[in-house]
């Protein structure tokens, strides 16, 4: 299911700018707009109905199937945009993919199969025809039934929007969040929620629900009135980064650290929900990233004072929850795992009782090695090339574009010629000498990229883990380029 939902994700987030183009023709020219256009607006429904689904069809083929599946599945997905009477961007969604998969079994099927210098007509061929035959059968058969299923959808979501048991999606939503499935609720499950009813309403009440930053305020409120020093300073950092940045990442971890804090992100969210609920908002696009700025800016004109009421709610409910919770000046979630290691090795004293992984801890802490781990603890060689890190995390937006930003501007600083870039946990370059990311995504690392050198941090906001680092890196480098 998590993988699906990844796909399902990777689809809505790698097509995102026209989602937010289409709003933004919306917010300026639409029936909630400032300057309503009808001219202008005749944009939107051929990309809602042909160009949008076609791009997700794309898309979902090309992450399975490669190339060949990416253009089979716009073929088949086309047809189906003809038969059908409503947008068909959730059928979309699971044709594309879908199609991908069988070319790509296609292709494994006949591979060595194949008579020398027929590779090229026989692959053709063969994508042709399931081309055909998914195609015919769309545009016969599936448009006209998904029609009709799109139409009892449409009804059957407004009654849930219009019900008492919306706010209830944040118990789900909230802590789904914390455990970094955020894109997967968003891009996966609400966003194409939202589009749907977009296409039918102007606007819609799922593109509010994951994307609001106000819980995420409240918790590093809360946190930054707690702590002093370099940890209100860090809790200040996130604070810019999750509320006008948009990046809610930032402050998992300080939730992770007291996951009683969970209960006030619910309480925040679902406040927050009650006051959309109540003034019947929405934004006519999904604000991605989360930022008060997008937030706002794709709220309708007469929609934004309770999309900010709403904001505003949500961070005061979680953030008096979050004193409550907290002690007073509260240690960082990199701070107290240090902390806690020292404790940890105290406690054991020697050596002598401890199994290999404790073993390997011990060295680490003990004779000042790195911090990063492989999965190979051997395999960790001072005077090994360091010459590309790549920054990890779910989809690889976000958090892993921002660390990726903090740290090069450290090296550049440090005058450390090292490249770095940022990616999806599945998509790591195989050329990559050093991988970063958190330490809860440690195992699909692993999964994903066995035998690399990975170095897992708390927060993507610790800076005192990116200066470690930088000296670590500064032999390194002047090894290398000796």
């Amino acid at each position: 299911m998590r993988k699906l939902g990844q796909l399902l994700s990777a689809m809505i987030w790698q097509n995102i700018a026209v989602i937010i183009s289409v709003g933004m023709i919306r917010e300026v020219f639409g029936v909630y707009g400032w300057w309503y256009n009808e001219r202008i607006l005749l944009l939107v429904d051929p990309i809602y109905n042909t160009l949008l689904p076609i791009l997700l069809g794309y898309t979902g083929g090309k992450l399975i199937g490669g190339q060949r599946g990416a253009v089979v599945a716009s073929f088949v997905i086309y047809g189906l945009t003809l038969s059908s009477s409503a947008p068909v961007i959730f059928a979309a969604m699971v044709i594309g993919p879908l199609i991908g998969w069988i070319i790509r079994k296609c292709d494994q099927t006949i591979k060595g199969r194949i008579p020398v210098g027929y590779e090229l007509l026989i692959n053709n061929v063969l994508a042709s025809l399931i081309g055909v035959s998914f195609t015919v059968v769309c545009f016969l058969y599936v448009g006209q039934t998904l029609s009709a299923g799109v139409e009892w959808s449409t009804k059957y979501l407004e009654e849930i929007i219009y019900s008492g048991w919306l706010p209830l999606a944040a118990v789900i939503i909230e802590p789904a969040k914390v455990f970094f499935l955020n894109n997967i609720v968003n891009y996966g499950i609400l966003a194409p929620l939202g589009i749907q009813q977009t296409k039918e309403l102007g606007k819609s009440i799922f593109f509010l629900l994951e994307s609001n930053p106000g819980p995420g305020l409240g918790i590093l409120l809360a946190y930054w009135l707690k702590s002093a020093g370099e940890k209100r300073r860090g809790a200040q950092l996130a604070l810019f980064i999750q509320f006008f940045g948009g990046i809610h990442e930032v402050y998992f971890s300080y939730v992770l650290r007291r996951p009683m804090l969970i209960l006030g992100l619910m309480l925040g969210g679902m406040t927050g929900i009650i006051i959309f609920q109540m003034f019947d908002v929405g934004t006519v696009s999904l604000p991605s990233p989360g930022s008060i700025f997008l937030f706002l800016a794709l709220a309708p004109k007469e929609d934004m004072v309770f999309v900010f009421m709403g904001v505003f709610l949500s961070a005061a409910v979680t953030f008096l929850c979050s004193m409550l919770i907290l002690k007073p000046f509260t240690e960082s979630p990199t701070e107290q795992e240090n902390r806690e290691q020292v404790t940890f090795m105290n406690k054991l004293g020697t050596i002598e009782n401890l199994n290999e992984e404790e073993v390997a801890i011990h060295q680490t802490i003990n004779t000042g090695e790195p911090d990063y781990i492989a999965c190979d603890p051997g395999a960790v060689n001072y005077t090994s090339s360091i010459e590309k890190i790549v920054f990890v995390c779910e989809v690889g937006l976000g958090s892993s574009a921002m660390g990726a930003a903090m740290l090069r501007r450290k090296l550049e600083q440090a005058n450390l010629q090292i490249e770095v870039d940022n990616a999806s946990v599945d998509e790591i370059p195989q050329d990559t000498d050093l991988i970063i990311c958190h330490q809860k995504l440690v195992a699909d690392v692993e999964k994903y990229a066995p035998n690399k050198i990975y170095y897992p941090l708390q927060s993507f906001t610790d800076i005192d883990a990116y200066d470690t680092l930088i000296d670590k890196l500064k032999p390194i480098v002047a090894v290398t380029k000796g």
